[in-house]
């Protein structure tokens, strides 16, 4: 799996609407051994989630967002 291009182009982006498309996408994530990356809404608030367990334990997702790309940065 090669790393998405910033701002990432929608069409690149799974549609994890729906439990089996949800498991789909973070069993691929576990596969890939990458850092599965979920926005959820609720309402009209939006949250970004990250789950580092995907990866392994060598990956850790610091806790600040880069202003210039929007993104959090993973080591």
């Amino acid at each position: 799996m090669q790393p998405l291009p910033v701002p990432c182009p929608a069409h690149l982006i799974p549609d994890a609407t729906g439990t089996g498309a949800f498991r789909s996408a973070y069993r691929q994530a576990m596969a890939h051994h990458v850092v599965f990356v979920a926005i959820e809404r609720e309402g009209l608030q939006w949250t970004v989630k990250a789950d580092t367990l995907t990866a392994g334990p060598e990956h850790t997702v610091d806790d600040t967002v880069n202003p210039r790309s929007g993104m959090c940065s993973t080591v």
